[in-house]
Parts: C-alpha cells; sequence; structure tokens
C-alpha cells in the first residue's frame, strides 16, 4: 500500500473519530415521568397525560417520528444521562442545564400553589405558621413552606395522599405544583367551592430537553421550530386546561 493511500486512510479515519457521535437511527425515544397527569391510562387516547400531549404535538409539527416511555422520575433520569434516552420535558434547572441540550421553551410560568381548606384564606406563605401543612416527602426543600419552624408540616407520600388529608380535614393545607395538586382534588371530587384559598408561591419554566450529542443538528432544529411555533400559538396552554377541573382554571 503507497504511503499517500495509507496517508489518505488515516485523515479519513480521524474524521470518522472526530465527527459527533449520533445514536438516533430511528424513532427519537421521548420519555415521560410517571406522575399523574403527566402521563395516565395509555389506552385513552383522549386523556394520555399532559406531557404525553406535549410530546405528541411537537413531533407532529416536526414531522419526526418518537416513542414515549412512561417511566419512574429517578429511572427517567438515569435514562437521559446514559443515553437510553433522548429527550423529555421537564422542569429548567441550573443543573438541567449543565446536562442535557435545552432545546426550547415549553411554557415559562410552570406554577407551584398553596391550597387551604374550606374557610381559611391565605395571602402569604406567612397564613400557615401555626397550621398544620400536607408536604410530599422531599419537597420544597428551600422554600419556607419546608424550613420555617413556625409551619407545622405532615410529611405525605405524594399528591394523592396530601388531598385526601385535606378532604378529611386533617391538616390546614397542602401544597405543590398546581397541576398534580388540580388533578388529586379532582379525583378527591372537591371543586374550587370546597376549599378556601389558592396561593402560587413559586413557578419555574418547563423545556423541551435532550441529551447532549445524541441527535443531528436537523432534529434539534425541527424540534426547537416545532415547540416554537406551538408555544406561541397558545397549543400547550390548551393542552394545560385539560387536565385542570373548569373550577380552578380562574384560580
Amino acid at each position: 500500500m503507497g504511503s499517500a493511500r495509507v496517508f489518505l486512510i488515516l485523515i479519513f479515519a480521524g474524521l470518522i473519530l472526530a465527527a459527533p457521535k449520533y445514536a438516533i437511527a430511528g424513532p427519537v425515544r421521548f420519555v415521560t415521568m410517571n406522575f399523574a397527569p403527566y402521563a395516565l391510562d395509555q389506552n385513552n387516547p383522549d386523556r394520555r397525560g399532559f406531557v404525553v400531549d406535549i410530546h405528541a404535538a411537537i413531533a407532529a409539527r416536526a414531522g419526526i417520528e418518537i416513542t414515549d416511555n412512561v417511566l419512574p422520575i429517578a429511572r427517567l433520569m438515569k435514562n437521559l444521562e446514559r443515553g437510553m434516552s433522548d429527550c423529555s420535558v421537564f422542569l429548567l434547572s441550573p443543573w438541567s442545564k449543565a446536562n442535557f441540550v435545552p432545546v426550547a421553551e415549553v411554557m415559562g410560568r410552570f406554577p407551584s400553589i398553596i391550597v387551604t381548606r374550606k374557610g381559611l384564606p391565605i395571602k402569604r406563605v406567612k397564613d400557615l405558621q401555626g397550621r398544620n401543612l400536607a408536604l410530599p416527602r422531599g419537597s420544597y426543600r428551600e422554600f419556607p413552606i419546608a424550613t420555617d419552624p413556625k409551619i407545622q408540616r405532615q410529611e405525605t407520600s405524594g399528591y394523592e395522599q396530601s388531598a385526601r388529608l385535606l378532604k378529611a380535614g386533617r391538616v390546614d393545607a397542602i401544597a405543590g405544583t398546581a397541576l398534580s395538586i388540580y388533578h388529586y382534588l379532582k379525583v378527591m371530587e372537591l371543586g374550587r367551592q370546597d376549599v378556601g384559598g389558592v396561593l402560587p408561591f413559586d413557578h419555574k419554566p418547563i423545556w423541551l430537553q435532550c441529551k447532549k450529542q445524541h441527535l443531528s443538528d436537523d432534529i434539534i432544529s425541527k424540534l426547537e421550530k416545532a415547540t416554537d411555533s406551538l408555544r406561541t400559538e397558545g397549543v400547550f396552554e390548551k393542552l394545560r386546561d385539560r387536565y385542570i377541573p373548569a373550577s380552578f382554571r380562574q384560580s
């Protein structure tokens, strides 16, 4: 083999090794947290879950084929980190920006709220001092609702238990993400007339985020444009409202 040919082969091999490694040869692998109402009964085509609906809308607008696997949140993050999944919609944070590609904003304000029992108004977090608050275990550790020593807290296994305690009158208030709280209040057959105050105390953006160097620039561009156009048209808000009981939509 001539030296010139060997040189060309080495150059070609170097280019291959230096090129980005895109793992996708088929559908883009989306993943959704196994948490109501973000994912619901997949046998119901009309109410598959808020994030499942978002993923499907983005894929349809982008003209790409996807799969969407529903997993517990811890496994979802591990799958994304290890490249076993490609994309998901979840809260944007400094940690997520450092570890994933923030493709496009879905919603700029995804609120967390406090809901009190009927007859108990609330205008600020301090109004909970001396009251009993149900809070999912390990949540909101950096917020006064979890750190104020004058607020009595009852840790729960999740939003469903919190809603049960509120309905039973065993706590004065519950707190968490608005969409999850509204979902479980509906499960407990509680409407706006059955509770007291509703106080937003935090909001964070949710974004479509993907594993770094896993999708081609073309796919990322299609996902970004599709998400931006759907957000601008108000599609995501309409999808969200499908999972908020009508009596709470003006809260």
